[in-house]
């Protein structure tokens, strides 16, 4: 089979390019994959960096508080915004809103930071902790 697609990508013709990605979509789609399937379509496309859909969907579906900053309040703070921060500060929120009062932001600013360049952490950890 993969003989077949890579001469049919050396051939180089738009419609079959085209026709090869409306399969790959049906057989991803009926897949009991799916969703994994797509989300490795995703990171391959965005280099692994969590695009603004799918960090709103993360941070909305954590619990149990969901969003407790949005990106303009973390800019306020931090003075700039990545999904990166605005998701891994959200999962600090929820998972450690017991212990750190939420008014204590600077707290969670330098967690968020220390998560984010965690000397042996992997080049795109954030996607491999909250997609993969």
């Amino acid at each position: 089979m993969k003989q077949y697609l890579d001469m049919i990508i050396a051939n180089g013709k738009q419609e079959d390019m085209d026709c090869l990605g409306e399969m790959l979509i049906k057989l991803i789609s009926e897949s009991e994959n799916s969703k994994k399937y797509k989300n490795k379509i995703i990171g391959m496309a965005y280099n692994y960096s969590i695009p603004d859909e799918m960090a709103y969907e993360i941070v909305n579906d954590m619990k149990p508080r969901g969003e407790v900053w949005n990106k303009d309040t973390i800019s306020s703070v931090v003075g700039f915004t990545s999904n990166d921060n605005y998701i891994v500060m959200n999962s600090l929120a929820n998972d450690y809103g017991d212990v750190i009062p939420m008014d204590n932001v600077d707290t969670y600013v330098k967690m968020t930071t220390a998560w984010l360049n965690d000397v042996d952490g992997h080049p795109h950890k954030t996607w491999w902790y909250f997609v993969k």
